[in-house]
């Protein structure tokens, strides 16, 4: 991103920490510079074995979650510092068996749709704070 400063990327922030296996504790600068060119998020929420959480919503994910929201929360200032008006975002979780699913019955460990419902209704009050 430094050498071409004119990219834009979309801030699929669920891959970084999967291929990391981190949290990204150890890039907070990258995160810094990808939040100054983000023009899309992929408001979903992954850990650090895996691109997405069972369920957001879920207490034991709470960490993940408060860690994704201040990245977003930073993305959202840098593109509002930058005088833009329109932020794209997508609150997208994928399918079983990208959603984890319950072994010898491949049924989703959570409802789709009503995660992406709640994952678009925590955006917008998100963003609005």
């Amino acid at each position: 991103m430094r050498e071409l400063p004119e990219l834009k990327i979309n801030a699929d922030l669920s891959h970084w920490c999967c291929v990391t296996e981190s949290m990204l504790e150890d890039h907070a600068e990258a995160i810094e510079l990808a939040a100054t060119r983000t023009i899309h998020i992929h408001s979903r929420v992954g850990y650090e074995n895996g691109p997405q959480v069972s369920d957001p919503r879920a207490p034991e994910w709470a960490e993940h979650l408060a860690k994704f929201e201040t990245w977003w929360k930073m993305i959202i200032d840098e593109h509002t510092k930058r005088g833009e008006k329109e932020l794209t975002v997508t609150p997208e979780y994928g399918p079983p068996s990208y959603m984890q699913t319950i072994p010898f019955t491949n049924k989703p460990v959570a409802d789709l749709w009503e995660v992406c419902l709640w994952s678009a209704e925590r955006f917008r009050n998100f963003a609005l704070i």
